[in-house]
């Protein structure tokens, strides 16, 4: 039987899980429904029966890691942060689950932290040992490497609210109750308030629709929508002044950005690496900047190295 490592990547809407081999190579990979509004003890032990299944008697499990959407403990296995979804999570003992079902050690991370250790070994930050990684899209997470390990703080918080760090102390109220946060600016979920906050914004082609995400604010702006373009560089300018504030508290090497927005990279690599030539204490061309490489399997190829050291 081939010995593998079980990495779990649990998302608000989709869970993915992969095995990967004592050389971090995927072997497999499936898709699950989150099924997120369940309390978390129920659906990780509806994911028995689907971690049974992939493992099928020809695979000998080693351990399994778990990248998760929040604060995690990452010395005691536990959830820190309450969740809008998997209630009861942070009541959940990991631990005991993965001991009574398959006897194996679990290790659990913030998926931020966990994708970025995916680059670090497998992907855009190989060779780079102090990294920046902001992920953007829904909110903006980030993730700091330096010099080879993985910054966490006392209280598993440091380096992983980058899109909860304010730029602007009269703006809205996020919704993690701080006040001018990038996010307010610069997420999917700000966006539709934006919206409404444009004036004749019933005008642009947007205001028709149920829902707005970024591919539809780059595509209409692409299409003159001047609406979209406000929404657009609204957004640029938030994720750009915030990580200018990443990297002046973190000095690293190499930005690293992902996201599924970065299908519109070519637009938003060169306006946030104009914003930092311009405005950062950093000396031209003092960070590198580029775009994942592991898009899909960065966490669960990131909780599995880590399983291994």
């Amino acid at each position: 039987m081939e010995e593998v490592y079980l990495g779990i990547d649990m998302g608000g809407t989709q869970i993915k899980m992969g095995l990967v081999n004592g050389m971090g190579e995927l072997l497999g990979t499936e898709m699950l429904p989150a099924k997120s509004d369940l309390s978390m003890p129920v659906r990780l032990e509806e994911l028995v029966e689907d971690i049974n299944r992939i493992l099928h008697d020809k695979f000998k499990l080693l351990g399994i890691g778990i990248a998760f959407p929040g604060i995690v403990d990452y010395i005691n296995n536990r959830i820190l942060s309450k969740y809008v979804k998997y209630t009861d999570a942070e009541n959940t003992d990991l631990n005991s689950w993965a001991k009574k079902n398959w006897n194996v050690p679990l290790v659990l991370e913030n998926d931020a932290r966990a994708a970025l250790m995916g680059e670090w070994q497998y992907g855009a930050g190989k060779g780079n040992d102090n990294l920046l990684m902001v992920t953007l899209g829904t909110g903006m997470g980030s993730a700091v490497l330096i010099e080879g390990k993985l910054l966490r703080g006392k209280n598993f918080i440091a380096g992983n609210l980058g899109g909860h760090m304010s730029i602007d102390f009269e703006g809205d109220k996020c919704n993690c109750g701080n006040i001018g946060c990038v996010e307010t600016a610069g997420s999917t979920w700000a966006l539709s308030h934006n919206l409404k906050k444009l004036h004749n914004y019933k005008n642009s082609s947007l205001s028709a629709l149920t829902t707005i995400g970024y591919k539809d604010i780059f595509s209409h702006a692409s299409k003159g929508d001047e609406i979209a373009k406000k929404l657009k560089k609204r957004s640029l300018e938030a994720w750009s002044a915030g990580i200018i504030n990443l990297l002046h508290a973190y000095d690293p090497e190499k930005l690293i950005i992902g996201g599924g927005i970065m299908k519109s990279k070519s637009e938003i690599i060169p306006f946030i690496r104009k914003r930092v030539n311009e405005r950062s204490w950093l000396p031209e061309d003092g960070v590198m900047i580029t775009t994942a490489n592991q898009t899909k399997y960065a966490g669960i190829l990131g909780v599995c190295f880590l399983l291994k050291n």
